[in-house]
């Protein structure tokens, strides 16, 4: 018994049917099943190459990998003490700003209070000539 499919055309509204036999369908289904079994072969060969290619690249490094592996502790410590270094540095620099924007509030403060102090003697003195000008008037005839 042939396999059958209906499918619609949207466009005209028409109908095809397409018919396959159980041996075609069976031949189709076998054949792509050959076709994924030689690509799983090819892959499984150049994994196979690849992994020869890393093995041969290990075993010409070894000396290198165990020198390396051996370093690896002190290489951790210099990191962890330039870290600690940096640390500290940071936590001085902060102890500067704070030190400088101290002594920079302390300064704004002192010429706040020193630039009042200049502006009262000035108006004083303003004052003082204003209080001169009209006991002796200059210019001024009577």
């Amino acid at each position: 018994m042939p396999l059958s499919f209906l499918s619609e055309i949207n466009k005209g509204g028409t109908k095809m049917n397409i018919t396959v036999s159980y041996d075609l369908a069976n031949f189709i289904m076998y054949l792509l099943g050959a076709v994924l079994i030689v690509v799983v072969i090819i892959t499984f060969i150049n994994i196979n190459k690849f992994i020869k290619r890393l093995d041969k690249l290990v075993e010409q490094n070894e000396d290198n990998i165990n020198r390396t592996a051996k370093t690896v502790p002190e290489i951790a410590n210099n990191v962890n003490d330039v870290t600690v270094g940096v640390k500290k540095g940071v936590d001085r620099i902060g102890e500067a700003m704070d030190a400088v924007e101290s002594s920079i509030c302390d300064t704004i403060v002192a010429v706040t209070e020193g630039t009042e102090g200049l502006l009262d003697f000035v108006g004083i003195v303003g004052e003082i000539f204003k209080v001169i000008l009209k006991i002796f008037p200059l210019g001024k005839k009577k």
